[in-house]
């Protein structure tokens, strides 16, 4: 079993279209505690006939996270957009997932992005805009081929990776009102 230092997800715009606010980051940190991690998210019919998911697909679960407010080229956004928050967990990855200990070493030494982290959530969108202004359901956080939101693997923890530098803490804002919920999966989220 290995452990690793990822982000979840970040501040800011995503691939997927959407724009993650202080708030929707905040509403996420609060949920990551516990959660679990997948190969994949569900595809639409499996998310249907099992939503539960299945333990066949479980790799790991989600520990030990933190809010940091860090530079945006820290974050892979560019130098205009100003500080960020990210939030980062330590993931633990099951015995019989070192497949995606092999893909997050590929990932952290070859500076290319072989695989990432996705969360698979329920998102409150400001009306008539791609905003995320709240994430009030986080179901999992995924291992994919391309994340969307800032995902990724920092360091590996149990191999010399020491642990992560003192995080930063930031205030939590207050919860915003709630519009409807949309489903958010990394850049497979159709607009309404």
């Amino acid at each position: 079993m290995s452990t690793w230092r990822v982000v979840i997800v970040r501040e800011g715009p995503a691939l997927s279209g959407r724009t993650y606010t202080r708030a929707a980051v905040a509403d996420v940190a609060r949920q990551v505690d516990g959660l679990r991690c997948f190969a994949d998210h569900p595809t639409s019919l499996g998310d249907h006939l099992q939503p539960a998911r299945s333990v066949r697909d479980l790799v790991g679960q989600f520990a030990e996270v933190d809010v940091r407010e860090v530079a945006p080229e820290t974050a892979g956004l560019p130098a205009t957009y100003g500080p960020c928050l990210v939030v980062e967990a330590t993931l633990r990855l099951l015995a019989h997932a070192g497949w995606v200990d092999d893909l997050a070493m590929a990932t952290t030494t070859s500076g290319r992005e072989v695989a990432g982290l996705s969360i698979d959530a329920l998102a409150r969108l400001r009306p008539g805009t791609a905003v995320v202004e709240a994430v009030p359901v986080v179901r999992s956080c995924d291992v994919v081929t391309r994340a969307s939101a800032g995902g990724r693997f920092l360091h590996r923890l149990d191999a010399g990776g020491g642990r992560a530098p003192p995080m930063k803490r930031t205030r939590e804002p207050p919860p915003p009102a709630p519009p409807p919920l949309q489903r958010e999966r990394g850049v497979t989220v159709p607009s309404p």
